[in-house]
């Protein structure tokens, strides 16, 4: 019985082997891993799939994984994710796979940010170039402009200065307008800002004589460059026209960063720095100072010092930046926000730049993704103090630097009882400048709430609220203990100005496939905007006591007290029509209707339409068998607006006349006069560019980039004119006059290194333009030329130093041309017509021949590097700063340039403007270098990345010019005047994320 049970169970035992033999050949094996992108940021969402099988998983929030294999098959794992090459694993005898993925070299596929869309770069009719987060350096600047500066072909940025905060000149395919602005529309997070260089310019200083600074606050400054994702630049007429009325000098598109559905972390960001002047003027030593003195018999105070004024009046300033930035969500909702503080002490004594920023982004959807709700919100608010600096100076007026090059460096800085050594109210002590307080606060309010739902499939009605708030607080004091404000017993000042924006929205988009080679995009859209601007402005002096300062106002004698409130607004009706035929034939209509406040009755509203066609040639089936990756050709015309000019000029105007009063009963009364002839027909200038340019690709997208041709004429531009004699009223504005730029841009990109270890990416941008004015007169209107930027200090104060003129550039310099010297060692100059002594002619051209831009990045395992290099060619300057201090007349009353005593020049002669002082400003500057290291992070529990730099900035200047820098503008581009020298600076810096 044993036997026979023994002998069935052994029987049952081998049939249920039998049966159960293919279960055991698809066992399971349990893998598990970590999948992120080349900087340690984990990928959620990255599909995970078996080979050769159904089975996949994807990446959580963090990237991880956990797959269970199956025996039966190959245990090869296939990683793909969108926007990165996909990777093939072996995992056979493995537990864990970490997988790090490359980004995809197709760019095709990238998406660019378009007025009121977005759009994929294969399918972009128009020329806009788009720099990208991952793009940025290490250790960003305060100024977001700044993050495109070398970067993007057609883009000339100039910072006016080295002060923290410093103001930027920002030009996209050249300058257009005389009168009206020339900065590019700013839009940030849907909202169109006005920071127009005609109607925002917040110096809210004191003018005249004054010694303090001018020079504008930078709008910009307010936005933290770390909560940018990316920067597009819409150059071209297609691009910009459905902006319309503002889009003449090309639009810059900020975009925040908005992507916590992602991934949820946390990454503090950190760098402190120092920063030195690069290089000090080379004026007279106090030994070379006494030498000359001796050798040409003349008297000089000599206290036995021997002081270097530009060392006393610099320092080496402390720099230290702090962000903290969050994000995360749900597939339903992603929140992005950051908390930044950004600490600047400036190279030039009492300089320094406080900024507090704050930013909340957050999207939900809902109904199926059908309703899409959006929120961004951005505060700033900055501390700052300036320094003594204005180099819109006149004659003998001093500040800290203009006192530091001329005091004699025989005199000491201080008494023997600790107090500053001072001459006088003139020659005034650079370091007893820091005894004078201006300081400014600035707050920035910035908001955005949209909503969208999807109607029916591809039909989307959009609605959105916009606004913003921007106030500056700018106080001032000079003690009356002080040599600038002993003579009338203190000086303070208050200035506050507020700028607000309301803005509202509508759009309907149409998104449609018809079949597979018909596609088309309707947008038409509604936008309504209001502008207010208001300031108030008082100043006194003879105070009772300096201890108030500007708190008690009123405890000294007021000298001013005005104020003003000003308001534009902007209606527009828009629309745009792509179509794409066989993703190979594209085209683009756009057209805007905008309805202004600052035109008159006549011309209220304007017509601005564009059209683009682009031909993907790369598609056609005669370049199946090309070795180029990508080839396309692209067309377009239209036509942009420039309203940035001050509200109202086509009113007759009214201004109270202070030299005009009358008594009346014993009461002084100022009198009310016109100012302004009213003009009906006043309208917007009207900008018509035509575009060609071609986008190319090679070697698997290892070489990629554009080229392209434009022709740019503004006409109808807004010129202000002198009325007949006698009248009342002096000017008149009217729309006259056309001006030119025609330019070439090329940019070419290079993976010339990657083999997986070592990567070497190159960029090169180079972009050429030239200007030209074409008319300044009509039927109604003539004039054969302006004078204009009069020069500053004792050389050409009251004298301009430029010329508009037809079949001239803008920015012409213009003047006598310096043959040499007679005899008696005094100036010579060109006489052409020989005619009555020196005649005035073109003696230079601020405007660059070519701007370039060259920058790298090199990996090598765990560690990267960027080294950007960039520059212009052919660009002159007035270097009012050396024509004042290379004569000697005044010598030893002030130092000089040790270049001074090697002119020939006689002491007779007088400071005089002329070619002698344009300078060739041409430079090849290394902008930044930052070498960082990636550690290894896969086996920490609280670091998801970490990495340390250490960066470089301005390291180098080639440069013939003898300034402080030839990258300066003062008063009008291309003039160096008592500029804010751009310092040196030396950074190290963490970043980790959470």
């Amino acid at each position: 019985m044993k036997k026979s049970l023994n002998s069935k169970l052994s029987s049952w035992s081998v049939f249920l082997a039998l049966l159960l033999s293919p279960l055991c050949l698809i066992a399971q094996t349990a893998v598990t891993g970590k999948v992120s992108d080349a900087n340690g940021e984990p990928i959620p969402g990255v599909n995970i799939i078996q080979k050769g099988t159904a089975n996949g998983v994807t990446t959580d929030f963090d990237g991880n994984y956990s797959i269970s294999l199956q025996t039966n098959s190959a245990s090869i794992l296939v990683f793909s994710y969108v926007g990165f090459k996909t990777q093939q694993v072996n995992a056979n005898g493995k537990t864990a796979v970490n997988v790090v993925l490359e980004e995809d070299s197709q760019l095709l596929d990238e998406i660019v940010v378009v007025g009121y869309g977005t759009q994929k770069v294969k399918d972009v009719t128009g020329a806009i170039a788009s720099v990208k987060s991952d793009d940025f350096v290490d250790a960003l600047p305060v100024q977001p402009e700044q993050l495109l500066q070398g970067k993007v072909a057609g883009v000339n940025i100039v910072q006016s200065s080295g002060m923290p905060g410093a103001s930027s000149t920002v030009r996209i395919r050249g300058t257009s307008s005389i009168s009206a602005g020339n900065d590019p529309l700013y839009v940030i997070d849907g909202v169109p800002l006005q920071f127009g260089s005609a109607n925002n310019n917040i110096s809210v200083a004191t003018s005249g004589s004054s010694p303090l600074s001018e020079e504008a606050t930078n709008p910009l400054s307010l936005i933290n460059p770390a909560d940018i994702e990316s920067i597009d630049v819409l150059k071209d007429a297609s691009a910009t026209a459905i902006y319309g009325s503002r889009g003449a000098n090309g639009v810059i598109v900020i975009t925040t960063k908005n992507k916590g559905k992602f991934g949820n972390f946390i990454t503090y960001d950190a760098y402190t720095g120092v920063s030195s002047v690069r290089e000090y003027l080379p004026v007279l030593s106090a030994d070379e100072y006494r030498q000359r003195a001796t050798e040409n018999d003349l008297p000089f105070s000599d206290l036995g010092a021997n002081t270097n004024w530009q060392k006393e009046i610099f320092r080496a300033a402390i720099t230290h930046n702090h962000n903290i930035s969050f994000a995360g969500g749900s597939e339903t909702t992603n929140v992005t926000g950051s908390l930044g503080l950004n600490d600047q002490e400036g190279v030039l004594l009492s300089s320094r730049l406080k900024k507090y920023t704050g930013r909340l982004n957050a999207n939900h959807s809902a109904l199926n993704d059908k309703l899409k709700l959006g929120v961004n919100m951005t505060y700033s608010y900055i501390d700052e103090q300036r320094p003594a600096l204005n180099s819109n100076i006149a004659d003998e007026g001093g500040n800290i630097l203009k006192d530091a090059i001329r005091w004699a460096p025989t005199l000491p800085v201080y008494n023997e009882d600790g107090s500053f050594y001072q001459i006088g109210a003139l020659r005034i002590n650079p370091v007893s400048w820091r005894d004078v307080t201006d300081e400014s606060t600035n707050t920035l309010f910035l908001g955005n709430m949209n909503a969208s739902y999807e109607l029916i499939e591809g039909l989307t009605l959009k609605t959105s609220f916009g606004y913003s708030n921007e106030k500056v607080n700018r106080y001032s004091f000079i003690p009356s203990t002080h040599p600038a404000g002993e003579g009338q017993g203190g000086f303070g000042s208050i200035n506050k100005y507020t700028n607000s924006n309301v803005l509202s929205e509508t759009t309907l988009t149409y998104d449609k496939e018809i079949n597979p080679d018909n596609q088309i995009t309707l947008l038409a859209g509604y936008s309504y905007q209001r502008f207010l601007t208001e300031n108030t402005f008082t100043s006194a002096n003879n105070f009772v006591s300096d201890a108030t300062q500007w708190n008690l106002i009123q405890s000294g004698t007021i000298r001013a007290n005005t104020s003003f409130k000003d308001a534009n607004r902007l209606a527009s009706y828009y629309g745009r029509l792509n179509y794409k035929l066989k993703d190979r034939y594209l085209m683009t209509f756009t057209l805007r209707r905008d309805g202004s406040s600052r035109f008159g009755a006549n011309n209220k509203w304007g017509t601005f339409p564009s059209g683009a066609l682009a031909w993907n040639i790369i598609d056609e089936p005669f370049m199946q068998n090309s070795k180029l990756d990508n080839l396309k050709f692209r067309l377009g015309y239209g036509v942009t607006g420039n309203q940035e000019i001050p509200n109202n000029l086509y009113l007759e105007q009214l201004s109270i006349s202070g030299s005009a009063i009358y008594v009346f009963g014993g009461q002084a009364v100022p009198s009310v006069l016109p100012t302004n002839f009213q003009n009906p027909d006043l309208k917007w200038e009207q900008t018509s560019q035509l575009n060609f340019g071609l986008d190319y690709g090679l070697f698997d997208y290892r070489v990629y980039g554009s080229i392209d041709y434009y022709i740019k004429k503004t006409d109808d531009l807004l010129l202000s004119f002198s009325t007949a004699a006698p009248s009342v009223v002096t000017t008149q504005w009217a729309n006259v006059g056309e001006v030119q730029n025609k330019g070439i841009e090329f940019s070419i990109n290079a993976d010339i290194i990657d083999n997986g270890t070592a990567f070497w990416s190159t960029n090169l941008n180079l972009s050429s333009n030239k200007n030209e004015v074409i008319s300044l007169s009509n039927e109604n209107f003539q004039r054969d030329e302006i004078r204009t930027s009069s020069g500053s200090g004792v050389v050409g104060n009251q004298t301009s130093t430029k010329i508009i003129k037809p079949g001239l550039p803008l920015n012409t310099f213009y003047g006598w041309k310096f043959t040499g010297y007679d005899a008696n060692g005094m100036e010579t100059y060109l006489d052409e017509d020989g005619v009555e002594g020196a005649d005035e002619v073109a003696i230079g051209d601020a405007n660059p021949d070519l701007i370039f831009g060259f920058n790298n990045t090199f990996k090598y395992k765990r560690l990267d590097a960027n080294v950007n290099f960039r520059g212009t060619i052919g660009n002159d300057m007035y270097n009012n700063t050396r024509a004042e201090f290379s004569y000697t007349s005044q010598f030893p009353g002030i130092n000089v340039l040790r270049s001074a005593f090697d002119t020939g020049a006689s002491r007779e002669q007088v400071a005089q403007y002329s070619s002698q002082w344009i300078e060739d400003a041409s430079f090849l500057r290394l902008d930044n270098v930052t070498v960082g290291y990636n550690f290894n992070t896969d086996t920490s529990k609280v670091f998801k990345k970490a990495r340390v730099y250490v960066s470089g900035s301005n390291l180098f200047v080639i440069t013939g010019y003898s300034g402080f820098d030839p990258e300066v503008r003062t008063r009008s581009v291309g003039i160096d005047y008592l500029v804010y020298p751009r310092p040196r600076t030396f950074q190290i810096g963490t970043s980790l994320t959470f």
